[in-house]
């Protein structure tokens, strides 16, 4: 096995309460044909039983950590990012599927063997399957959103890019989550990351099973008001940080009152 000491890329999942699915996530990760990673769990002050389920793995490449609650993911999300011993880090939900070569492609994206280190990315990201229950049918279903070519005036305007994506920790630390967003993190981050001019990456195959569960952040955000707050913050974050009008940049995504999913749809 691996040195978990020195691995090539960190997987950080955030965790809360999902001990009847994580399972499904942490294998996953263990069943990649890039074996040189390390899985940060970082658990969001959790009542289950996920340090068992870790155990049951029996892999020191896992790693578990704990904070106390705060139902936060973009906090969750920083504290597992500092942890990271990689220079990739790459994004995973605690109930999504990575399919067996996510990050064999994902390694292969920053590092890429014929290419001067001068042309190697900060963000990489690629398509993803999208399962959700149809409850007219009691049927799952599925659809899939293919990555699309990089377009930062596109990405300012619409989220196109699934969240589930890959970053190097330097850029991250820089740009962390804004830890008062509940659950449009991902598309705050985005936007930070294409404001700054990072390079952006696509791969072209679709390498990962995202699943919209009923307890889902995106789901109890639209119920409780959240994703409204979050529009808020990210608006204030657009003015504050980078003097940019995020009402007319936004205007698809505010107007259509489904940031953070709309890629989903589109």
């Amino acid at each position: 096995m691996p040195n978990a000491n020195s691995p090539l890329i960190s997987v950080v999942m955030p965790y809360y309460n999902r001990s009847k699915i994580v399972q499904h996530a942490i294998r996953s990760v263990i069943d990649q044909t890039f074996t040189n990673w390390e899985l940060i769990i970082v658990d969001d002050g959790s009542t289950d039983n996920i340090k068992s389920i870790i155990a049951s793995f029996a892999d020191d490449r896992i790693r578990y950590h704990r904070i106390e609650h705060c139902g936060f993911v973009s906090k969750v999300r920083n504290e597992g990012n500092k942890l990271a011993k990689a220079d990739i880090i790459v994004v995973h939900d605690s109930d999504d599927i990575a399919f067996p070569d996510r990050l064999e492609e994902i390694y292969d994206a920053f590092i890429p063997p014929d290419n001067p280190p001068s042309e190697s990315p900060d963000v990489v990201y690629h398509g993803i399957y999208y399962r959700f229950y149809d409850p007219f049918h009691n049927a799952v279903a599925r659809t899939v959103r293919p990555a699309q070519t990089y377009d930062k005036q596109r990405l300012l305007s619409e989220q196109y890019i699934p969240g589930q994506i890959a970053y190097r920790k330097q850029c991250i630390l820089e740009t962390p989550y804004d830890e008062r967003i509940r659950c449009c993190d991902d598309y705050q981050i985005l936007l930070e990351f294409a404001l700054k001019d990072y390079i952006f990456k696509p791969i072209f195959k679709n390498l990962y099973e995202y699943y919209d569960s009923a307890d889902s952040i995106n789901i109890s955000g639209e119920m409780d008001g959240s994703r409204k707050k979050d529009v808020e913050i990210i608006l204030s974050i657009l003015k504050e940080k980078y003097n940019t009008d995020g009402h007319a940049m936004l205007q698809k995504t505010i107007g259509s009152d489904v940031i953070s999913r709309e890629f989903i749809h589109s």
